[in-house]
């Protein structure tokens, strides 16, 4: 039987903070929902993964974070899908505050700029504005974190089927899909906190950069000449 729920986790290398996050989970009576896909990880994240007894997919290689959450979602079966990083940086206890928002929207960001600044570098909150507010102009959104790394979304609604990007531009892609199939994106807040532990995969200036160039290319096909996304 379906389930109604998977909780999709890409991790890399996140052995100093997955036990926390899933006795979080656990205590929110949410670990069932876990669906952990490890990006060739080089530390013990495996091995504590494998200990708490959760499902988890592996890759051989780094595939990538958006190859990542594509193949959790292949792999899933749940109506509602929520995406969450392990490290922390977005609270296991916001879960159930996407999931809520999921029973009135198809796709629910959480977002980390509703509410107070969040703490990060001002170049970083730079950047997210700027293309947060170029993706709301040229797809006629309102969503004020595309970044975000915390997202719902509900299968049934939406073409999750035809996402491709292995990278970090999987986040415009998505995006774009949602704008496409004729679904608005909502907002929640959530309390950003900065990783504690580890060190971030993405590097921020060359991915912006990327991010850029995927939303006009998207927007000229799909929104300009009604024709799908690139393979």
């Amino acid at each position: 039987m379906p389930r109604s729920l998977d909780i999709i986790v890409p991790v890399f290398n996140e052995e100093e903070s997955v036990d926390e996050f899933h006795d979080r989970m656990q205590r929110l009576g949410l670990a069932g929902a876990l669906l952990f896909v490890d990006n060739a990880s080089t530390d013990d994240t495996v091995a504590r993964i494998v200990r708490h007894g959760s499902r988890l997919l592996r890759h051989t290689r780094n595939e990538g974070y958006g190859a990542s959450i594509r193949h959790g979602i292949a792999a899933s079966d749940g109506e509602r899908i929520v995406i969450i990083d392990a490290d922390l940086e977005y609270p296991p206890e916001a879960v159930p505050n996407v999931v809520a928002a999921l029973d009135r929207h198809p796709a629910v960001y959480a977002s980390r700029f509703l509410g107070a600044p969040p703490e990060m570098p001002p170049f970083r909150r730079a950047g997210n504005y700027v293309v947060s507010r170029l993706f709301n102009l040229l797809y006629r959104q309102h969503t004020t974190d595309l970044y975000t790394g915390m997202k719902g979304l509900r299968r049934s609604v939406l073409p999750l089927g035809d996402l491709r990007r292995d990278g970090f531009e999987h986040a415009v892609e998505l995006a774009a899909l949602i704008t496409v199939a004729g679904q608005r994106i909502h907002d929640v807040p959530v309390e950003y906190r900065p990783r504690q532990r580890g060190r971030s995969k993405m590097r921020h200036l060359p991915e912006t950069a990327k991010l850029l160039t995927y939303l006009v290319r998207y927007w000229a096909r799909c929104v300009v000449f009604r024709m799908p996304l690139p393979p």
